[in-house]
């Protein structure tokens, strides 16, 4: 029967993939399990009946009817029952395990318009390797540099990892046990002291430094200061009793190298039940410091801190391992505890009283990789989702400053949020009854929560976090930071008006079981929630968005009086930017003449009245001075003809006294010579420095 548009928004059912799926699921299944996973918006589910993987592009069929799926078949069809599907970061391996083997598929190349597989082709043979191993979880290896290193947890208490290098045969690299080999393995005699002891769970914690001391003043953030050998992945084991193990050791780049195994960890406060002895699953948070949440059968989960524990005397400590029982394992002392800080109980179906029987049931936890303060839970009773305050105050308090490290405390005070999103079972359902939930997936931007159900049914349902607040940084001008005041915004006001304490579940139940009683009680059960958590919510945000709706309107009112304000004075401006700018260009072009004008005028003064420097008139004063010598010698030549004139005969004698010859001694001659010839040789000399000199002052 197809399912409507409200548990099937995507309308997934329709698909011809999920068609097919629904005939080829059998009817007998009883128990939990994950075949679905989706990665990267492309939907892997496995089918039991054709042995393949059905591999379906959801982006691409929004919005479509009959998109055609790709079917993966392995080269080596596997002789076990495959319970769970899980893919590596990168998208180029498949693991497929069940209780008795595991499959390890290499996945092909995609490409083309849709992205599909080897461009779109309906059915590829992929390379499978199959190993014959009783397990109880797998997990790829987060520090793995090429994402190809696989963990297994056996059902005899060993792990094994395993490197499945694209194109290679995998191959067990190491194998260690983190206790006794449990009762019914057929290498061990039946023991009761093992009881409990069986690891069912495990999870990687955030990395740490194997040596710290050696960093410390060091930056651990600049290049060749920390490389992977000096980085481990702890591991964090759960045992059924509530016992969880952590294991050290650089498992990956140290073959040779056997990992240290520590346990078990305290746990604080104490507990009388060491916080109960039906454990069935185990998580880590990637914080910091790391939140661990574990999970027992009767719903009930624990929240806990991991840290390093205080150091105490050995003679007040009371923690035992498994050396002083005289095992042959000798387990190391724990460095690090849980430090418990809130329990939650989970509704594993409806209308059970308190003085009910209540449906126990193993849980499976799902990891929000886009939102580390969520994670789900998937049991045989539906699906729950729970949100935790303590990662954001823990993130608070890490990058908080030093002067408001007190400020930033993490306070118990904000209680998890628990939404019960797909039930599966109620009070009245038989105990015998089929209602496991078969693939757990998410779809985000925006998160959309897909589920198989055993029937081959598919519910999708958007996931709204009305629990989760966004920082939202808008910029503002701050005076006094201390005067600073942070105005809630009205989304986060809705959000918080919309809490509530109980949620309305999708419920699928079997159509054999729902008696009309049952119906009725579903129906009290679903009006009572709708009045007391919903409708009433609803109402108040109803009135507040009015409110905010009226205050936006005579906002909007005035905003438009006032931009018609804004658009006249915008004109007047304009107008009287256009005449500024006449007038700037008007002064522009008579500045433009008065500097032609003053740098006239500065050419003529400076032409008019040369500027001398104090060599060039030192020249001219020597020039003064010559031209006063030579009027000088003027003057004395003048005199010298003159009285030259006045000793000769007179003109009536000029005849006789051309003949007669003025005869001077030898020594005078020579004098009037020698001085004549000084003379002409001054004479030439001053009038050549003269010129000279009127040629350099350009007179």
């Amino acid at each position: 029967m197809k399912m409507n548009s409200y548990t099937d928004p995507l309308r997934l059912n329709e698909e011809r993939l999920f068609v097919d799926l629904m005939e080829s699921l059998p009817k007998n299944i009883k128990d939990t399990r994950n075949i679905l996973e989706i990665r990267d918006n492309v939907l892997y589910v496995w089918n039991p009946k054709e042995f393949c993987v059905m591999a379906l592009n959801v982006s691409t069929a929004r919005g479509k009817n009959d998109v055609p799926y790709q079917k993966l078949r392995p080269t080596d069809i596997p002789i076990f029952e495959i319970k769970n599907l899980l893919i590596n970061e990168t998208g180029t391996q498949l693991a497929l395990w069940g209780n008795l083997g595991l499959v390890l598929m290499e996945l092909p190349k995609r490409w083309g318009k849709d992205a599909m597989f080897q461009g779109g082709k309906e059915e590829i043979l992929c390379m499978v390797y199959n190993e014959t191993i009783s397990i109880r979880k797998a997990r790829w290896h987060p520090g793995s540099t090429n994402d190809s290193h696989l963990l297994v947890l056996t059902s005899e208490n060993t792990f094994r990892l395993y490197e499945c290098e694209v194109g290679n045969r995998p191959k067990c690299l190491k194998s260690w046990k983190v206790g006794r080999v449990p009762f019914g393995s057929p290498s061990r005699i039946p023991d009761f002291t093992s009881l409990g002891d069986i690891a069912v769970d495990f999870d990687f914690a955030t990395p740490t430094l194997r040596r710290p001391e050696l960093f410390i003043g060091k930056d651990i953030n600049k290049d060749n200061v920390i490389d992977w050998n000096q980085i481990e992945w702890p591991i964090l084991v759960l045992r059924g009793n509530g016992e969880v193990l952590i294991v050290r050791g650089n498992i990956l780049h140290d073959v040779h190298e056997n990992p240290v195994v520590s346990g078990s960890l305290s746990m604080y406060p104490p507990a009388d039940d060491n916080y109960g002895i039906d454990s069935c699953s185990i998580m880590c948070l990637q914080t910091t410091p790391p939140i661990v949440v574990v999970a027992m059968c009767t719903g009930k989960i624990y929240h806990a801190i991991l840290l390093k524990e205080e150091t105490i005397n050995d003679d007040d400590n009371d923690r035992t391992t498994w050396s002083q029982y005289g095992s042959t394992y000798n387990f190391h002392t724990p460095e690090d505890a849980l430090y418990v800080y809130e329990c939650v109980e989970i509704d594993l179906g409806l209308f059970f009283a308190d003085n009910d029987e209540k449906y126990n049931c193993p849980i499976h936890l799902h990891a929000d990789k886009h939102n580390k303060s969520r994670y789900f839970c998937s049991h045989n009773a539906g699906i729950h989702m729970i949100t935790l305050p303590m990662v954001s105050q823990l993130d608070e308090y890490i990058n908080a400053s030093k002067e408001n490290e007190d400020t930033c405390l993490p306070s118990l005070s904000n209680q998890p949020s628990l939404q019960y999103l797909i039930c599966r079972r109620t009070k009245h359902t038989e105990q015998n009854e089929a209602t496991p939930i078969l693939g757990f997936g998410l779809l985000q931007e925006p998160c959309v929560l897909v589920a198989l159900l055993h029937t081959g049914d598919v519910v999708t349902r958007s996931v709204i976090d009305l629990y989760y607040f966004p920082e939202i940084e808008l910029p503002e001008l701050i005076i006094d930071k201390n005067k600073k005041v942070n105005k809630e915004t009205f989304d986060v006001y809705i959000k918080r008006l919309l809490k509530r304490e109980t949620s309305q579940p999708l419920i699928k139940i079997g159509s054999k079981s729902v008696t009309p009683r049952e119906c009725l009680q579903l129906l009290y059960h679903a009006t009572d929630v709708f009045r007391k958590e919903y409708f009433v919510k609803h109402d108040t945000v109803r009135k507040e968005i009015g409110k905010k709706m009226r205050a936006l309107k005579v906002i909007k009112t005035q905003l438009l009086k006032e931009l018609d304000t804004l658009l006249e004075t915008k004109k007047k401006l304009h107008q009287t930017a256009e005449q500024l700018a006449e007038k700037y260009e008007d002064i522009k072009d008579e500045q433009e003449k008065l500097a032609q004008r003053a740098k006239e005028v500065l050419r003529l003064v400076n032409y008019k009245e040369p500027s001398m420097t104090p060599i060039e008139r030192a020249e001219a004063e020597e020039l003064r001075k010559m031209e006063i010598k030579i009027e000088e010698m003027k003057i004395k030549l003048l005199e010298l003809k003159t009285k030259l004139e006045q000793t000769g005969p007179t003109e009536n004698n000029e005849s006789i006294g051309k003949k007669r010859e003025i005869v001077f001694r030898g020594d005078q001659e020579n004098a009037i010579k020698n001085n004549l010839g000084q003379m002409a040789k001054d004479i030439k000399e001053l009038v050549t420095e003269v010129k000279k000199l009127e040629e350099e002052v350009s007179i």
